[in-house]
């Protein structure tokens, strides 16, 4: 960096701290393998000699998907909020509740009005019943509630088709995920997300609420479709100690609105750029709503 890019650097990281102490935003990490990313990314990885370059190119540009967007196949939409989807939601946990896991069946015991709801087969139509009178946005919210559980769950059937991506809030839990791949060159994606202040819409149609995750000491936290590259400060490549920063932070004034709205990119060849990843889908957002589209 030159030193008016580290003076900037240091002012966005100021402003970061100061955003996360007033509970503004919240600062997240994924750790992973330096072959994961590369796959997502269409790079070839080449050991010592990968094109870092590239990969920087492409995911500051594309950012972090779920694994929902690596096919054309599978689950519904993100801003889908049809009956059918609140059926596979019923579908999804009582497939779950009959995980071994010890964390699984603790989380359940410990969550047993939520067990008792989806193990019920009458309650499916009650659950339709109950969320027909809820507007799309509440129904967002509260498919959204129930699907980050079943995400955190690796549910059978939604987990290879998951609409989201995860990452903790501990920067340890993420360096211990990086190091459990196989692959010797680990990676750690550094970012943040706005703290969304909703309603309590579970509470306000009476549907059952759980308590933390069922692996709550790896402070999970998943974010919705992906990591969009307006949210990610930095890559960490870890076998050579070395931190990129987005570019984009360069080309940003700092102030708090980048951190809730995210950094102003400049995206003309977007679509260029994810054509030549292995991303099936794309994520397009207005700051408010979530939509997908299709890879040219």
């Amino acid at each position: 960096m030159t030193n008016q890019e580290l003076i900037r650097y240091n002012q966005f990281l100021l402003a970061e701290m100061d955003l996360t102490r007033r509970r503004v935003i919240k600062l997240v990490y994924r750790g992973d393998s330096l072959n994961n990313l590369c796959e997502r990314l269409n790079v070839d990885n080449n050991g010592d000699l990968t094109n870092i370059e590239l990969i920087l190119e492409r995911l500051f540009m594309v950012g972090e998907k779920s694994r929902r967007y690596y096919s054309l196949d599978g689950n519904f939409n993100i801003d889908d909020t049809d009956d059918y989807v609140f059926e596979k939601i019923s579908k999804y946990f009582k497939d779950s509740l009959k995980n071994k896991n010890p964390n699984c069946v603790y989380f359940f015991s410990r969550n047993n009005v939520l067990a008792n709801f989806f193990a019920d087969k009458h309650n499916k139509n009650r659950f339709l019943r109950i969320v027909e009178n809820a507007n799309h946005h509440e129904r967002l919210h509260i498919r959204n509630y129930y699907l980050t559980l079943l995400h955190q769950l690796a549910a059978i059937n939604y987990k290879n088709k998951s609409h989201f991506v995860s990452t903790s809030e501990d920067y340890k839990i993420a360096e211990k995920f990086a190091r459990q791949n196989t692959d010797s060159n680990k990676v750690i994606l550094h970012c943040w997300q706005p703290i969304r202040q909703e309603r309590e819409i579970i509470t306000k149609y009476d549907l059952p609420k759980y308590s933390l995750g069922p692996f709550d000491y790896q402070k999970e936290f998943s974010v919705l479709g992906g990591i969009l590259p307006h949210f990610i400060s930095g890559l960490e490549l870890m076998s050579t100690n070395r931190f990129y920063p987005n570019p984009n932070i360069f080309c940003n004034e700092v102030s708090d609105q980048i951190f809730i709205t995210g950094l102003e990119i400049d995206q003309t060849n977007f679509g260029k750029v994810l054509a030549l990843t292995n991303y099936r889908r794309s994520l397009v957002t207005d700051g408010q709503s979530i939509w997908e589209g299709v890879t040219p």
